[in-house]
């Protein structure tokens, strides 16, 4: 990938930078760009201007900006498969070069989080399996340093089918480790998940400060909760507006220095406010809804925030079944035996995000995230083991 991305600044005569830089370039219906599906790089005309992410890709710092991106990113890809678009045209050749019909300027953000390119990775997946063929890069040398970087270490290369899968899922870089994308189908893949998280636990605990019954503990929590995610995502039922591929994508960071620990878990399957209206309630749980629930919504999607909410205090049934309602409560408890950390849980338009204090807070977008994303940003310092107990 790196010689890829040098191969085509040497084409370019050493030129580098972001394409937010090239005004002209961008506005043009037609302009040339590099294109690169793993094997030589090639240059190919882009049909129209490119589609621009937000600046910075993250789901708690721009959700408004996100969510619609996302969901521009789905809808447009829907409308290719409609139309049997071919990805790559190398029959025109206007001028000798292939075409594209269009493109996401991935040269344009500043900063991706692991969240979001989680999200990223899993689109492009879907897009790759149900056409047939690999989504290219463009212009992959101009993308921002941090925002390569993320995306090289989780994977995201790998998962697109550009660059061959790597048997070590697990790669070091200073203070931190990070554990690449897993996809899974059902609860049992989920043993490499297990072990890599294991192995980012004692990458943060190297001299054993940490208690080990406590890190245990977090390991069993965190395999249950992601078991429970992953068993119900897809019930038979969901009938989808956009194909998926009854698939949970997994990733996870540690970083020594911080003594943290991050995992994120994404579905593009049937979402919490789609299940939550559908579950038996007790009666507080009415209450809360029915004096914070919006009778007239202003947007879609208003009240999404709001069944996160009551998801994660009150979870979703008078049975103790654990597809029946159990699984957010279960989630912020993992949260809560580190001591401090943070848990933050975005599905369909909605978002709630418990921090270190536990206090709630949450909200909603008029566009769709496309399925449900949980974060968990776990602080295992011993300080907050003896605060904990």
């Amino acid at each position: 990938m790196h010689r890829a991305a040098n191969q085509l600044k040497r084409k370019r005569g050493g030129q580098s930078g972001p394409r937010r830089m090239k005004v002209p370039s961008s506005q043009r219906q037609m302009h040339r760009v590099q294109i690169w599906q793993g094997g030589d790089p090639e240059w190919a005309f882009a049909l129209r201007k490119p589609d621009l992410p937000p600046e910075k890709l993250c789901l708690t710092e721009q959700p408004d900006a996100c969510f619609r991106f996302f969901e521009t990113l789905r809808s447009a890809s829907s409308a290719a498969f409609k139309k049997k678009q071919i990805l790559i045209d190398r029959n025109a050749r206007p001028n000798g070069f292939a075409t594209i019909p269009g493109y996401v300027d991935f040269s344009y953000p500043s900063f991706i989080s692991t969240a979001a390119a989680v999200i990223l990775a899993s689109e492009f997946e879907r897009l790759s399996k149900a056409h047939g063929e690999v989504t290219p890069t463009v212009d992959l040398d101009r993308w921002n340093p941090d925002v390569f970087r993320k995306l090289y270490q989780i994977g995201f290369f790998e998962i697109v089918g550009i660059t061959p899968k790597r048997h070590d899922v697990v790669i070091d870089e200073g203070d931190t480790r990070t554990m690449q994308i897993i996809g899974t189908k059902n609860a049992n893949d989920l043993e490499q998940v297990d072990n890599g998280i294991q192995n980012l636990c004692n990458f943060v605990n190297p001299d054993g400060e940490i208690p080990d019954d406590l890190i245990i503990n977090l390991l069993t929590g965190l395999a249950e909760a992601i078991a429970n995610v992953t068993g119900h995502a897809y019930p038979n039922w969901f009938n989808p507006e956009y194909p998926h591929i009854n698939q949970l994508w997994i990733a996870a960071t540690a970083d020594r220095a911080r003594k943290t620990l991050t995992v994120v878990v994404y579905d593009q399957g049937v979402t919490i406010p789609v299940t939550y209206p559908r579950m038996k309630r007790r009666d507080k749980v009415m209450t809360f809804l029915a004096r914070a629930l919006r009778g007239t919504p202003e947007f879609d999607f208003q009240n999404d925030g709001t069944y996160i909410r009551a998801a994660m205090r009150y979870g979703g049934s008078r049975t103790d079944q654990r597809h029946r309602g159990k699984g957010l409560p279960q989630i912020v408890e993992v949260v809560s035996r580190s001591g401090r950390g943070k848990l933050s849980v975005f599905s369909r338009g909605g978002w709630c995000i418990r921090n270190s204090d536990g206090r709630l807070r949450s909200g909603a977008v008029s566009s769709s995230i496309g399925g449900t994303l949980v974060e968990w940003v776990l602080e295992l310092s011993p300080a907050s083991v003896v605060a904990d107990q």
